[in-house]
């Protein structure tokens, strides 16, 4: 079934799909990027399992990744409307309707925290405002520079970095479990040859090192202090570097990916031909700060006091990628901090699992969760059976080996115990500080 919503000045959908057998259980599906929503194969898992599953587009087309459709009413005028209904308003009105990924779900824990009894956060879009600058920040430091080093450099510093600290959880596996743990200087490995395929004598360049150093230090604020955390140092950075290499061994433009650019085009300087290579690693602080001073109050969701959700019995399991690509996992670690820093009891309704190795929601040579995060979560709404690791299971893009691993909950961290790298038995999770 459909439910179509008028909005105020246009029309939210809201889909209802419904088993053959239901078990009187809901299902809300959040979406990524621009999009509050998918109507798509990620219903699937749960109408298998009988449960009713929804999702909303927010007003907007579900499957457009750009905001430009939308975001605009005319030149220099926000479609305010339009934002609400993407940042939590169609949000809230699926769980009304519906009864009757992450961004998404953290909103409705922290302004809604009655709409549903448990949500599943994977790689959550947690103080999102900062979080796009840091998808913008590597074009911004290249802008600075006037350099757009080639895809293949970026990839030949990250190869550099994981064989320097892959180890130090205890096995070579090219997974950094402990990123904490790691101190690749790239500026080290300057001059030393990269595989560009079309081109011999690439070599990693000053540029590539200064832009993944930024990349992997993270945001800053006006007055210099840091205020959303850097990428993994085995996440790919192509994913927010993105160049566009015209022809062999020239690259002068960049192709950034469009969530953090369509921000600061789009909400900020409200102008859809705004061109965003103006803005620098020096006026990034600036735009960031003009989106929070404008926006914050509508799509962030970085509001630490869950008191209201815990009260109404919810449960809250969220996961995300270590080597996230997208959203650092930092972004989470720092959240879950900020809640446990208000509450001694936070794992009686908040459980954090941090997967080593896996990119943004899958990728990567580590396991990912997908398959029984779901099942981990009723237990814990329907019986108390709080999740003490959450098992994951993947396949090593090189050799087709299959990986399962427990992940554990934050701030614990998986080390290598001995035995079969690909087995979670083989694994143990301890206090960071014991390693």
């Amino acid at each position: 079934m459909a439910y179509t919503h008028p909005g105020q000045n246009d029309t939210v959908n809201l889909q209802i799909w419904l088993p053959e057998q239901w078990n009187g259980r809901f299902n809300g599906v959040g979406g990524g990027g621009w999009r509050a929503g998918v109507f798509d194969q990620s219903l699937l898992p749960a109408i298998i399992q009988g449960y009713a599953a929804a999702s909303t587009d927010g007003g907007h087309n579900a499957t457009e990744v750009s905001a430009l459709p939308w975001a605009l009413k005319s030149p220099g005028n926000v479609d305010v409307v339009a934002l609400q209904n993407f940042g939590s308003v169609s949000l809230n009105e699926l769980s009304i309707f519906g009864k009757m990924g992450g961004r998404q779900g953290m909103m409705l824990a922290q302004r809604y925290p009655e709409a549903f009894d448990g949500i599943i956060a994977a790689a959550p879009a947690l103080n999102i405002i900062p979080l796009l600058a840091s998808l913008f920040h590597a074009q911004a430091v290249m802008n600075t520079l006037g350099e757009y080093p080639p895809n293949c450099e970026f990839e030949a510093i990250r190869t550099a970095a994981i064989a320097a600290c892959d180890e130090l959880d205890g096995v070579k596996d090219s997974i950094i479990s402990i990123p904490e743990l790691c101190t690749f200087d790239p500026f080290t490995v300057v001059g030393q040859p990269a595989n560009c395929g079309n081109s011999s004598s690439n070599v990693i360049s000053n540029a590539t090192a200064t832009v993944a150093n930024a990349t992997w230090y993270g945001v800053s604020n006006r007055r210099g202090k840091k205020i959303y955390p850097g990428y993994a140092f085995d996440a790919p950075l192509q994913a927010t570097t993105d160049t566009d290499c015209q022809a062999a061994g020239t690259c002068l433009t960049t192709a950034a990916w469009q969530l953090g650019a369509e921000f600061f085009q789009l909400f900020v300087e409200k102008n859809a031909t705004f061109d965003y290579s103006t803005i620098t690693a020096e006026r990034l602080p600036d735009y960031t700060y003009a989106g929070q001073q404008q926006w914050d109050s509508i799509i962030n969701t970085n509001d630490a006091d869950l008191s209201d959700f815990k009260e109404a019995g919810g449960k809250l399991l969220t996961w995300h990628g270590i080597a996230d690509d997208l959203i650092p996992s930092g972004g989470s670690t720092q959240y879950y901090d900020r809640v446990a820093a208000l509450d001694a009891d936070v794992d009686e309704y908040y459980r954090l699992f941090l997967a080593p190795g896996l990119h943004h929601c899958a990728g990567g040579p580590g396991p990912a969760p997908v398959n029984n995060a779901l099942q981990q979560l009723v237990a814990w709404v329907e019986n108390g059976t709080a999740p003490d690791t959450l098992p994951a299971v993947g396949t090593q893009p090189v050799n087709g080996t299959v990986l399962s691993r427990d992940l554990c909950p934050y701030p614990l961290v998986s080390v290598y115990q001995g035995g079969a790298a690909a087995d979670a038995s083989s694994y143990s999770c301890v206090d960071a500080e014991s390693v």
